[in-house]
């Protein structure tokens, strides 16, 4: 849980019902310097194709927004200035935030988006502004390079932005970006980045004893040398909900190598190997159909 000005909170589940409250155990508490943050959206995904899910917040204008990463265990380490994010997210005032593979090259990019809560700092000289624009990173291989604002693109939009969410919506195995902006109408970023890598999008419908929409299931994708892991979940963000399809970049690889699913009633499946490049209907206990959904 992000939190505003205070700690932030971490529960471990016990499996048994109740929760571990492991929040400054774990070093998810505080940042690195050991300060309360103004937390505002967070991101979870497996950044580094370990098996662990690690964590990123937004934060207000003037503090850096900080990455932990997972070191298992229930283990957590403010990587931002190692992963040279830190100084360059210091001016914005960052609220909704998704970890998604923009260019299917089966690493997780990071975005989140800006927006002040104060129109009259732009009367002050604050180094930052009400209106601000979105922030990508693109994720090479486990190192994050932030994506140029290039005049004219989305990314160079200044609006006072909340929610964002993110999905293939055209059904082009291409995640596009849903913004909620303040006082405004909403943004849709549609992703025409050049690309030739492959991908697959899995729609997961859950068994009698599962969630029909099978939130808390995991899948575990093998392909062009790694293994991915994509969570099914409700929510997130900031105030946002986004496409609860799990699609996996799989770079230049043309086949998966395996597919293993875990159900949250406790199921696990190891899945024929089906194609790329395609949405993929996936029912516990019943396998695969190839279907636009």
């Amino acid at each position: 849980m992000a939190n505003d000005s205070t700690p932030n909170y971490l529960y471990l589940n016990r499996g048994d019902g109740t929760f571990e409250d492991a929040s400054f155990a774990s070093g998810y508490a505080l940042n690195e310097s050991g300060r309360e943050t103004a937390s505002m959206g967070i991101a979870a995904g497996d950044m580094l194709h370990n098996g662990l899910i690690d964590i990123f917040n937004t934060t207000f204008s003037d503090d850096y927004k900080p990455l932990y990463r997972n070191d298992g265990g229930g283990n957590f380490t403010d990587a931002s200035y190692q992963l040279k994010i830190a100084e360059p997210t210091v001016p914005f005032l960052g609220w909704g935030t998704a970890f998604f593979d923009f260019d299917n090259d089966g690493w997780l990019d990071l975005m989140f988006v800006n927006g002040h809560v104060y129109p009259q700092v732009d009367q002050q000289r604050w180094g930052t502004t009400f209106k601000q624009r979105s922030v990508l990173f693109h994720n090479n291989a486990g190192k994050l390079q932030m994506v140029p604002p290039v005049t004219g693109s989305a990314l160079a939009k200044l609006a006072v932005a909340r929610g964002l969410a993110y999905g293939d919506i055209f059904n082009t195995g291409r995640m596009d970006i849903v913004i909620n902006n303040l006082n405004g109408t909403p943004s849709l970023f549609r992703n025409v980045s050049e690309q030739n890598n492959h991908w697959i999008s899995l729609k997961l419908v859950g068994g009698p004893r599962s969630p029909r929409d099978a939130v808390g299931a995991t899948v575990y994708l093998t392909a062009n040398g790694f293994r991915q892991r994509g969570d099914v979940t409700s929510g997130g963000s900031f105030a946002s909900s986004s496409d609860t399809r799990l699609h996996f970049g799989l770079g230049r690889a043309t086949k998966i190598d395996e597919l293993e699913v875990h159900w949250p009633s406790g199921l696990v499946e190891h899945i024929p190997s089906p194609g790329v490049d395609d949405v993929i209907l996936l029912t516990e206990g019943k396998g695969f159909s190839s279907k636009k959904l």
